[in-house]
Order: structure tokens, then sequence, then C-alpha cells
């Protein structure tokens, strides 16, 4: 084999290694605060007129998870490390993706008091986060999968309007694993969007709160004052038998 044939045949090796989306050393620990998601959002005319809720349960969105590689090249001795902070998607990604099509989006946690305001509350699990490696001649392609879900319902019916579970991934190519999150929370959030919109939730909710007074009068009606002035009283008819006659 040629100097060029050896050259070119290590580009290529390596280029297919690189867009393998896998690592030969992962590091111990990363940490969602260093991932940078955008999900695309939809054009509304008009927001939701409540405010969203977005109940954070550290039981059902835990804070770390125990990631591990694995396939059939080394399904038991696998790199293992930890994605940390992961909440950040509730506080910081779907939040974010929530505020075009509310008032306002607050995340609270599970058991804080929510106010006597209407509103609507949004509930999220996550079931898992893990790697899915699949071998591909000497490559292997790591996938970043999640499944979660998450509920939306006015705060005054204990029924939810619209839920929703599905999966988000990542894709087979990504330089660094903050890259591959970021391609996971963009692939979730969209996932959850296009099933909100296609199965009319965003409409059902919107019906469900339409008969709210909390988003003011509309801009042709006329709005009545404070306080309405007394209505003028009636003269005061004479008592019987009182009445004074004219003189002829």
């Amino acid at each position: 084999m040629t100097r060029l044939s050896s050259i070119l045949s290590l580009f290529a090796a390596v280029t297919l290694l690189g867009s393998a989306g896998c690592f030969s050393h992962y590091r111990p620990s990363y940490s969602m605060a260093n991932v940078q998601a955008k999900p695309p959002s939809l054009m509304v005319a008009q927001k939701i007129q409540r405010p969203l809720y977005l109940v954070l349960d550290a039981g059902r969105v835990p804070d770390s998870w125990d990631m591990k590689e694995a396939s059939s090249m080394n399904p038991t001795s696998g790199p293992q490390f930890k994605l940390q902070d992961f909440q950040k998607f509730v506080t910081r990604d779907l939040k974010d993706a929530m505020g075009a099509y509310f008032s306002r989006v607050e995340v609270v946690k599970a058991g804080d008091p929510l106010p006597t305001e209407p509103h609507v509350v949004g509930d999220v699990k996550v079931d898992r986060v893990q790697l899915h490696s699949i071998p591909a001649g000497r490559l292997v392609y790591t996938l970043i999968e999640m499944t979660w879900g998450f509920g939306l319902r006015p705060s005054e019916s204990p029924e939810y309007t619209f839920t929703f579970a599905g999966e988000g991934k990542s894709t087979e190519s990504y330089p660094t694993f903050e890259v591959g999150c970021a391609q996971l929370v963009e692939s979730s959030i969209s996932g959850f969007l296009s099933k909100w919109t296609e199965k009319g939730g965003i409409e059902s909710l919107r019906e469900s709160v339409a008969t709210d007074k909390i988003s003011g009068p509309k801009t042709d009606e006329k709005v009545a004052p404070a306080t309405a002035p007394a209505p003028a009283a009636a003269p005061a008819k004479p008592a019987a038998g009182k009445v004074k006659r004219s003189a002829k």
C-alpha cells in the first residue's frame, strides 16, 4: 500500500469514528448546565391567558443519572459515568419552551403551595435516561435516549386536559457528549409539541380556560367605572290624606 493510500485510509477511519457518536474515553461526569439546547417553537397568535406552573418532583425527575455504554462489543465492561444537574431539563429547557404558549411559566417544587389565581399545572416525569449502542461493523454508534411524560390540567380540574408519553433521542453523530444531550432535549420537546398540536391538546386547553376573566376586557369593550354613581332618587309621594287642594 502506498503512503498516500495509507493516509487516505487513516483519514477515512478517523472521519467515520468521529461521526459514530461514541467516545473511547468518557469523563467521570457531565453536567446539563453545559448543555445548550434550542428546541423549536410554534407560532401562536395569542398565548393561553393563564400562568403555567411546572411541578418539579425529585422522585419523578432525578437530578443525577448513572450512565453506561454497553454493546455487544463490551456488554459488561463499558465506560460508566454520571449525568448531573438533569433537572435543568425542567427548570430551564421545558420552562423556556412552554413560555411561547402561556402568559408566564414558573417552576415549583412538589408540595409547595400554588397560588389561588386560576392557572395551569404541568406535571413532569422522566422514566429513564440511558445510552443505546448500536454496532455497525467496526464502529459503534451510541445514542442517548430518554423516556418521559408530561401532563397539563387547569388548576380547578383533577383530570389532565392533555397527557403525553414518549421518548427523545440524540442522533448517531455528535462531536461531544454535551452536544448529544442537546439533541436529546430538542428531540424530546419537539416530540411533545408535535403531539400537543396534532392531537388538539393546545386547543382543548385553550377552550377549557376560555371563560377566564383574568385577562382583562377587550379593547372594543367599555370599561365600567370602579364605583358607579348611585341612581337618582325618585320624587317622594305625598302621604295619603294630607294632599292640599288648590283654592278655587
